[in-house]
């Protein structure tokens, strides 16, 4: 087994036991109800429960980008040899084919590497930067963007967004630095560190590498659960030919 595949699931299987372990336990059923109780000789009819089937998706014991989050600083990526496609498609498919359990990098992947191939619910953006979409009521995302460094590097960005349906969002930005000598995209945490540390005084933050005006900015949201609203904050990062500066935008 490569370390790398290892790695990844150490990661999943501690966050299965973290998982059980949160479980509430089970309360005993009650049968205080005579017409519950089943009869000495007879035979208990169990019905079955009818369940639906689980959209791809979902998660139920395991947090997929918690899995990732938890190894993505570690981990170069090796960037995939895909004829005819650009630095930013070899990037963004490589890094889904890494972290494919996550699964709109899955989609990501297959929409890259085959123009032919559709995904229901999920649509595919490029306009100087690549984002794989869930058309949901909730986030289902994964999106990339690059830039070039002075050193003839590039640096490389993905964000990855999930809404749950207990209304909390998984996220995570990851940057890398893509070193062409060794064709990887090699970790970059204290960078990201940098970008994301404004963003702790807020309840929660979204990352937008996707917007019209190829601005990056990051969004701090201070939320009021009594009202029912909350209060954004924008920082704009400007490129300075090897990392950001972050402004706070008036």
């Amino acid at each position: 087994m490569k370390i790398r595949t290892l790695v990844m699931a150490l990661a999943a299987f501690s966050f299965m036991l973290t998982a059980c372990e949160n479980k509430p336990a089970q309360q005993e059923q009650k049968t205080d109800n005579p017409t519950e109780a089943v009869a000495e000789g007879q035979t208990e009819t169990v019905a079955e429960e009818e369940t639906e089937a689980p959209h791809p998706f979902t998660v139920d014991d395991v947090n997929q980008i918690g899995v990732i989050i938890s190894v993505w600083d570690v981990m170069p990526i090796p960037v995939l040899a895909l004829e005819g496609k650009t630095d930013i498609e070899r990037f963004a498919a490589s890094f889904g084919n890494e972290y494919s359990n996550y699964y709109p990098n899955q989609v990501l992947y297959n929409y890259l590497k085959d123009p032919n191939y559709k995904e229901e619910n999920y649509e595919l953006e490029k306009d100087g930067y690549i984002a794989c979409k869930g058309m949901f009521q909730f986030s289902n995302d994964v999106c990339c963007h690059v830039w070039d460094r002075q050193n003839g590097h590039k640096l490389v960005a993905f964000w990855l967004e999930e809404a749950h349906e207990n209304s909390e969002t998984t996220y995570l930005l990851a940057l890398y630095d893509f070193d062409p000598a060794t064709n990887t995209l090699n970790p970059e945490p204290e960078l990201t560190k940098k970008v994301v540390e404004p963003m702790s005084q807020y309840d929660a933050y979204t990352v937008r590498l996707d917007r019209e005006d190829k601005e990056v900015c990051l969004i701090g949201y201070n939320i009021n659960i009594e009202e029912d609203n909350a209060e954004s904050t924008c920082y704009m990062l400007r490129w300075n030919g090897n990392d950001f500066s972050i402004e706070k935008e008036k």
